[in-house]
């Protein structure tokens, strides 16, 4: 397994901000750490303000401690649906991407 350490960039073009995706995005990023055996974090989230500024949001998903990735991407796919709207975008993190 190799540990991919920049975004796939198959998903470049389909960012809302340089790594930040809308659901359906985030859930193709999530395939692809599921498919290729990336260790996956978790996710953050972030709301589109009136202005067009963003705000990151205190509700994110830390799964730096979950051993069996499996279960974490599953989790992840979850929070996707407990938290999408109008507006908002989500940030996959796995081992190795750089921040």
């Amino acid at each position: 397994m190799e540990i991919l350490t920049t975004t796939p960039p198959q998903f470049a073009s389909k960012a809302e901000r340089r790594v930040w995706f809308d659901r359906q995005g985030a859930e193709q990023v999530l395939d692809w750490i599921e498919d290729t055996g990336q260790r996956f974090l978790g996710l953050d989230l972030a709301q589109k303000r009136e202005d067009g500024s963003w705000t990151l949001l205190p509700e994110t998903l830390d799964l730096g401690r979950q051993t069996d990735n499996f279960e974490a991407v599953r989790r992840g796919r979850v929070f996707l649906r407990e938290y999408d709207g109008d507006g908002r975008i989500f940030e996959p993190l796995w081992q190795g991407r750089p921040t």
